[in-house]
C-alpha cells in the first residue's frame, strides 16, 4: 500500500483555495486545507473539505 499527500487546488466556486489531497493506493481518501496556501490558510468551506466524497465515487 503506497500514500503520500499531493498539494492541489479545489475544484470549487472559482477562489482557489490550497487543499492537500491524501492519496494511498492511487486513489484520494482524505481532503484537507493547505494551511500554507495565501487564499485559505487551511481553511475549507463545506463543498471543499467534503470534496473527497465526489472525487472517489464511482459510477
Amino acid at each position: 500500500m503506497t500514500t503520500g499527500k499531493v498539494k492541489s487546488v479545489c475544484p470549487y466556486c472559482g477562489v482557489g483555495c490550497g487543499i492537500i489531497l491524501e492519496v494511498s493506493d492511487n486513489r484520494v481518501v482524505k481532503i484537507t486545507g493547505d494551511k500554507e496556501h495565501p487564499a485559505n490558510f487551511g481553511r475549507l468551506c463545506t463543498k471543499g473539505s467534503t470534496a473527497a466524497a465526489a472525487i472517489t465515487e464511482s459510477g
